[in-house]
């Protein structure tokens, strides 16, 4: 699970330990390209053999890099002032860093004065299985996935400490939640075609309008699910026309008008909305609508608890293919520093195999308790 952990980054300690001398200081009183997954620590052991020294950089950069000197973008061009140079010192006061738990693992670290990194406030709501819910193992995949991205890059670079809030209002979460900044990340969204909307489609306008996406996280099919005995049939988008189609109020009606089909926007389809996903469930098997559009997750959940199964099934080609996300607001002082972090993390567990045990394990336990193997 997402924890919060206050780790002081010391890349001299990291070098002692392995028995690795310091290399030799670079030139400083020149410019610095930040590169992916340094630190001001780090950049400062470069220029002066040392990590101790990087509030100097800071200071010097106060300007470019803001408050959060933990969070430097790669690509940033840092000033590096030479030892003696005076620099203006900014008051500690203003610098936004987590406090010191100073257990014995930090203490040493935590007293050389190295930098400490700021907390991530993660937000994330449960009833969404497999992605998420307290009640799954590891808080569910997206969970897991989002958990292991940051830890991945806290192993790698003494990265921020996290701290995950379960809301399970998830109406909250997008406004006021996040656009004010209650918290710094939220998951898992999904993210409409932002180049190409409906501006009357209001959650798409909203989302688009409002915030920052990361590299997807995971991606997900939408299918039409229909009665076993119905000849309700999904072979191009106008076989669908005039039909009575379930969607719970509050979900998301983008993909329906995608791709030119407009489904909604020119009501071209009755689009029936009650409160939940059972009550559209119970609305097909009663021949209230012709078919629920639903993730097939959701989906095939709601059937198994429902007991459907026998007289429900899916039509296997999809309404759509949709990429659940990491969101951050752009009213967020730290937006684009914290989806570099995260995009960075997600990159490392894709690449060292990570991610797909994960999504391995947790689809593998969903798909059995769906065919009621276990």
């Amino acid at each position: 699970m997402l924890r919060i952990l206050t780790i002081a980054s010391s890349v001299a300690v990291l070098l002692s330990v392995a028995g690795i001398p310091f290399a030799q200081a670079a030139t400083c009183g020149g410019v610095h390209r930040v590169k992916l997954q340094e630190t001001l620590s780090s950049i400062s052991t470069n220029y002066y053999g040392t990590p101790r020294r990087w509030r100097k950089i800071y200071n010097a950069n106060y300007k470019l890099v803001g408050t959060s000197p933990a969070l430097i973008l790669p690509g940033q061009s840092l000033s590096i002032p030479c030892k003696n140079a005076t620099v203006v010192k900014i008051p500690d006061r203003r610098i936004k860093t987590a406090a010191v738990q100073r257990s014995p693992a930090v203490k040493t670290s935590a007293q050389s004065g190295d930098l400490l990194l700021p907390k991530i406030r993660v937000l994330t709501g449960g009833d969404y299985k497999p992605f998420t819910d307290k009640k799954l193992p590891n808080g569910g995949m997206i969970t897991d996935i989002v958990d292991r991205s940051l830890s991945s890059q806290q192993l790698a670079v003494a990265g921020p400490n996290s701290k995950l809030s379960w809301v399970n209002d998830w109406a909250a979460h997008l406004d006021p939640l996040l656009v004010n900044k209650a918290f710094d990340i939220g998951f898992p969204w999904f993210r409409p075609n932002c180049a190409k909307y409906d501006e009357l489609d209001k959650p798409a306008k909203f989302r688009c309008d409002n915030f920052h996406f990361s590299k997807p996280v995971f991606e997900i099919l939408v299918l039409f699910f229909k009665r076993k005995a119905s000849a309700f049939t999904f072979k191009s988008d106008n076989d669908v026309i005039g039909s009575k189609i379930c969607r719970p109020s509050g979900y998301f009606t983008f993909d329906l008008d995608e791709k030119g089909r407009n489904w909604v926007k020119d009501k071209k389809i009755t689009l029936v909305r009650p409160q939940t996903v059972e009550e559209c469930f119970r609305l097909l098997n009663s021949g209230g609508v012709d078919a629920v559009a639903l993730n097939e997750f959701t989906g095939k959940a709601s059937l198994k608890k429902l007991a459907m199964t026998d007289s429900i099934t899916t039509i296997e080609k999809p309404v759509s293919i949709l990429t659940l996300h990491v969101v951050v607001a752009k009213t967020h002082e730290r937006a684009k520093a914290l989806l570099a972090y995260m995009n960075a993390g997600l990159a490392r567990i894709r690449s060292n195999g990570v991610y797909g045990a994960i999504v391995d394990r947790h689809l593998t336990t969903f798909w059995r308790k769906q065919d009621g193997s276990s």
